[in-house]
């Protein structure tokens, strides 16, 4: 465990060390490595994180996709755990001496990360903890520290602006990956489906807490739907395999008979008639697709009671925060129930006209995004920061 095999003298490129603590960030971490390829061809990537990372070329010396956590109650009650876990990850950086830190997403973890290494290692946060609509002092922090951060979202960039960090806006990777590998036919073939019937991907979240709790009320919304429109199928898109065992036993708890599938999240989304989907990343792909979705998310009492203390806007759904206004109905904590989420979706399938009209509105939030390219920029970024060579552009044109 947190074991390198490869020491400084077996390697001809600089030690760029990624620590990513969850799917979401060992996706984005995985995208981006693949990027520093580019500028960066000799370079030992290392690091922890997940499988994603480690098909992108990455040395992941543990696998920590599952160390996240949904709420602030759940994540207190594991401090003991993670301050071991911090302990030894910062004890690992110090030793494999790497001469860039880039941090993934996985705040409550990495910005303590931040505190402890950036004055030592060149340090690069890359989704960094969200401040735009919250109180407290997230950008401040890192405001603090010799940290680049690199922002995905332009209202984030205004946030950190105002605390003085170093920030660069480079846009998100999402407008350049966000994009359908099959026809509608193939993907309905694949999951034994019918092209020719209208169809609903249920999204469950990354997280199994998330899963193990949106996935009934997803589901049951489906029954309910399909009650009044028999001829509608629904099929559920899966972040990761290890989420498998748990969506079997919730499907057939709600008497669904619906297939699962993971990597086909993109497909799914384009070629669905309506989404339900779990408030995160999901959402962002379900709007550059242009499909009408409803956005759902529960978390505990306790959490939702700190969450409104923090809170400075109306909206939890990315869409919704990027138009600044409600352009998708978003059902949380109690009003996440099947028949409310039923309730919303039915006129996305039943009226062509609202069905039409939802992809129009999702325009603005594409627009917000950021031009092609976030993913160059980035790895620019990290080239320019550490010292390797001048990069590219600075930032979004």
């Amino acid at each position: 465990m947190l074991e390198d095999p490869q020491d400084a003298a077996s390697r001809d490129g600089p030690r760029i060390f990624f620590l990513a603590g969850e799917v979401s960030g060992d996706v984005q971490a995985a995208h981006l490595a693949r990027a520093l390829r580019g500028p960066l061809p000799r370079a030992d990537l290392v690091g922890l994180g997940g499988p994603r990372m480690a098909e992108a070329g990455v040395r992941v010396l543990q696998d920590t996709s599952s160390w996240g956590v949904v709420g602030y109650l759940e994540a207190y009650v594991r401090v003991p755990v993670f301050a071991v876990r911090l302990q030894r990850v910062v004890a690992l950086v110090r030793r494999l001496r790497p001469d860039l830190l880039v941090l993934v997403d996985f705040p409550g973890f990495n910005v303590f990360v931040a505190r402890a290494l950036s004055r030592s290692v060149r340090t690069v946060y890359y989704f960094p903890p969200m401040a735009y609509g919250r109180r407290g002092r997230r950008a401040a922090v890192l405001a603090r520290l010799p940290v680049r951060v690199l922002v995905t979202f332009p209202f984030e960039l205004e946030a950190y602006q105002r605390e003085g960090a170093d920030v660069v806006f480079v846009g998100h990777p999402a407008v350049d990956l966000t994009k359908p590998t099959q026809s509608r036919e193939d993907l309905c073939r694949e999951l034994g489906l019918d092209a020719r019937r209208p169809l609903l991907a249920l999204l469950p979240g990354s997280r199994a807490q998330e899963v193990r709790t949106l996935l009934p009320v997803q589901a049951g919304a489906y029954e309910l739907l399909r009650r009044r429109l028999p001829e509608l199928q629904a099929a559920v898109g899966l972040a990761s395999d290890r989420l498998r065992p748990l969506t079997a036993p919730l499907l057939r708890a709600a008497s669904a008979s619906v297939p699962a599938a993971t990597g086909l999240t993109h497909d799914l989304l384009a070629h669905a008639d309506c989404a339900l989907v779990a408030s995160g990343t999901a959402t962002l792909e379900a709007a550059l697709l242009g499909t009408p979705m409803v956005v759902v998310y529960r978390v505990s009492k306790a959490t939702e009671w700190i969450a409104r203390q923090v809170a400075t806007v109306p909206w939890v759904g990315l869409p919704n925060l990027l138009a600044g206004r409600a352009v998708v109905p978003e059902l949380l904590q109690d009003q996440a129930r099947p028949d409310r989420v039923a309730e919303a979706a039915w006129p996305m399938l039943a009226d062509p006209e609202v069905a039409a009209r939802l992809p129009a509105d999702l325009v603005e939030v594409r627009d917000r995004l950021g031009p092609p390219g976030a993913l160059q920029r980035a790895a620019d970024e990290l080239v320019r920061w550490a010292g390797f060579g001048a990069g590219g552009e600075h930032g979004v044109p």
